[in-house]
């Protein structure tokens, strides 16, 4: 059967090396690259398999397998299936195809172009708010004038790289760089261009956080660049793990967090995820807690519900972030949902602008997006952190409490933070909006007054039927009185269809409804089981 399949996906034509299918192999204790390739020798002979330990040189839990001149963009069904049938043949306890993520929903399920993408993903622009308008409004502008600028902080920014901008000027650290797409210690955007390629992000991201400068109390920049970030005398970590946010795979995220911790990052920002679960992504956040960093991730763009990594803000493992109007109403395009910690502006909130190389280095523009409240939110961190001494301070407060630093943060985060009225009483879109001076204003936690939430095992991850049960209690209750345990080897797909579902139901109300028709195929053997799983089929969209 395995072979079968295989050869169902091997089509027999060049495949560029960045389609090339890979699925990430998860063991109970740490195996070697070699006894591994070995064992898929084994179970596919002939397929040019190449093994790759995800944080280890030597024996690890996580490898990825990328196997070379077979791709499953566009069959995914059949890469489910062969992930299913390759588990038990190479003694895995977990086997999840690393899909094409992307931080777009409409894109994900079949947005061709970047002018279709723009038509469902975006909010017309408006330059008529003062450039600065949100400090004052997310009570960062009061934070730096009474306790802190975000001095000593250290923001990794996982995403395309940095670049040559005046915004950045002062704010980006030379040491420790990493680039995890052309490899070496240069972490520079490298402006990919193409379809559906998004260059310049990391960038934009970079200066939300951390571009110098300051504020008055109407939102109009008065020192530095054209704009200010949240923490404008934090220092930025440039990591270049991926070309786009708009096409790319988890390979790089967890090596990228993992080089973040090493570096002695404070906080990590990815305003970047996808419906896809990749367990050493998990693994990655679960030991960035254990080292006591804050974790602040992007809640998804047109994606109706949270995704990875943002998805993992349930298991106390990052902060998810969602995006609000200016009149504080959601944005009609943010992701939402339980896992969803904190709302944040991000609906005409201005960056630093540098899409290709021969653009200047002064451009400015307002943005939309979970981007931007990721941001925002990933600078009011480093300004948390700063207050309160640095991270080693921190940990050894949570470590005195039986937390975490990323539970003491979203603890203070959230604490007496109410949600406007406008919603209605949603618990969608997390405590409220971010409010940086009760965030610095309130006590760390000792666990004396009430129990601190527990800390994550450092180690592991949980299965991912635990994680789609999770999903589906938040969102679809009489679906998740479906799954049982028979269906482990299925989790991943489950979760990936539940969000390409939503993402096509939102779509289809936007101008690429066209393009976004239909539902996407299932594997044959989940479609049996389906057939009597009638509330899951119709959490999914399935006829």
């Amino acid at each position: 059967m395995l072979r079968d399949i295989y050869a169902q996906l091997d089509q027999g034509v060049p495949i560029p090396d960045e389609d090339a299918l890979v699925i990430e192999l998860v063991f109970a204790t740490p195996i070697d690259a070699e006894t591994l390739t070995a064992r898929l020798a084994t179970a596919l002979p002939g397929a040019p398999a190449t093994v790759t330990p995800v944080f280890e040189d030597g024996p690890d839990q996580y490898h990825f397998v990328r196997f070379d001149g077979v791709t499953g963009q566009g069959q995914e069904a059949l890469a489910f299936d062969l992930a299913r049938a390759l588990r038990p043949q190479v003694e895995a306890d977990e086997a999840n195809p690393v899909l094409s993520d992307s931080l777009y929903g409409v894109a994900a399920v079949g947005a061709t172009d970047t002018e279709s993408l723009a038509g469902g993903c975006s909010t017309p622009r408006d330059d008529g708010w003062p450039w600065g308008w949100v400090h004052p409004r997310i009570g960062t502008r009061a934070v730096w004038d009474t306790h802190t600028r975000g001095a000593g902080s250290t923001v990794a920014v996982i995403d395309t790289g940095h670049s040559t901008h005046q915004e950045l000027t002062g704010a980006i650290r030379q040491q420790g760089q990493r680039n995890f797409v052309e490899a070496g210690t240069d972490a520079h955007d490298r402006f990919s261009r193409g379809i559906l390629k998004h260059p310049g992000h990391g960038t934009l991201v970079c200066s939300v956080i951390a571009s110098r400068g300051t504020v008055n109390e109407h939102g109009d920049v008065t020192s530095g660049g054209g704009i200010t970030g949240a923490a404008p005398e934090a220092t930025i970590l440039p990591i270049r793990a991926i070309k786009s946010v708009i096409n790319f795979r988890q390979t790089t995220i967890a090596p990228a967090i993992a080089h973040a911790i090493n570096e002695g990052a404070d906080v990590i920002a990815m305003a970047l995820g996808g419906p896809t679960r990749v367990a050493s992504t998990e693994r990655a956040l679960r030991l960035a807690v254990a080292r006591g960093l804050v974790v602040v991730c992007a809640a998804g763009n047109c994606w109706p519900r949270v995704v990875f990594p943002a998805a993992y803000a349930a298991q106390g493992l990052c902060t998810a972030v969602a995006a609000l109007n200016p009149d504080l109403t959601p944005w009609d395009k943010t992701g939402s949902g339980p896992e969803v910690t904190i709302a944040n502006f991000g609906v005409h909130v201005w960056g630093a602008a540098k899409n290709k190389a021969s653009d200047p280095d002064h451009g400015i523009r307002p943005a939309q997006g979970t981007t931007l409240a990721t941001s925002l939110t990933a600078g009011a961190a480093a300004l948390w952190v700063a207050h309160h001494g640095g991270r080693a301070a921190l940990r050894q407060k949570a470590d005195a409490a039986g937390t975490t630093v990323q539970a003491m943060f979203v603890h203070c985060l959230t604490h007496g933070i109410t949600k406007p009225p406008v919603w209605g009483g949603s618990a969608a879109l997390g405590a409220g909006l971010i409010d940086a001076e009760r965030l610095l204003a309130c006590p760390l936690p000792t666990g004396a007054e009430a129990p601190a939430p527990a800390a994550p095992e450092a180690t592991g991850t949980a299965p991912t039927l635990a994680l789609l049960q999770s999903h589906l209690a938040g969102h679809d209750p009489e679906a998740a009185g479906e799954i049982d345990a028979e269906m482990a080897d299925f989790a991943g797909e489950l979760i990936w269809l539940s969000h390409r579902a939503q993402a096509r139901d939102r779509a289809a109300r936007t101008s690429a409804a066209e393009s976004v028709s239909g539902v996407d195929p299932a594997s044959a053997t989940l479609d049996q089981v389906l057939a009597a799983k009638p509330a899951l089929r119709a959490a999914l969209r399935r006829p």
